[in-house]
């Protein structure tokens, strides 16, 4: 049996929203065990540097000019730094995804 492609307008959005709140399509309890699982590699998988360079640019919004000054590095340097823990995050979170 062929299923037809339903798109989300302004006629069936209810309905919709009504289907997916009924099928049990919350992954609240998901996202919660991921963000954990990130907070715990954050604290262990990191370099001080990184986490340090993470926790400025992503949380406390500077710029990476602004961390590379008050850190006394260049500015290659605090990329290098987002982007190594970057990517090492993401392979954590995809293990994560993958093998439970």
């Amino acid at each position: 049996m062929r299923r037809e492609r339903v798109f989300m307008d302004d006629k069936n959005e209810p309905l919709i929203s009504y289907y997916l709140y009924n099928q049990g399509s919350d992954n609240r309890p998901e996202r919660e065990r991921m963000k954990r699982i990130l907070s715990r590699a954050i604290k262990h998988e990191l370099t001080d540097r990184q986490r340090d360079c993470l926790v400025k640019y992503y949380l406390e919004g500077m710029q990476m000019k602004e961390i590379a000054q008050s850190m006394q590095l260049s500015n290659s340097t605090v990329s290098r730094h987002i982007s190594a823990a970057t990517r090492k995050l993401r392979k954590i979170a995809s293990y994560y995804e993958r093998y439970n």
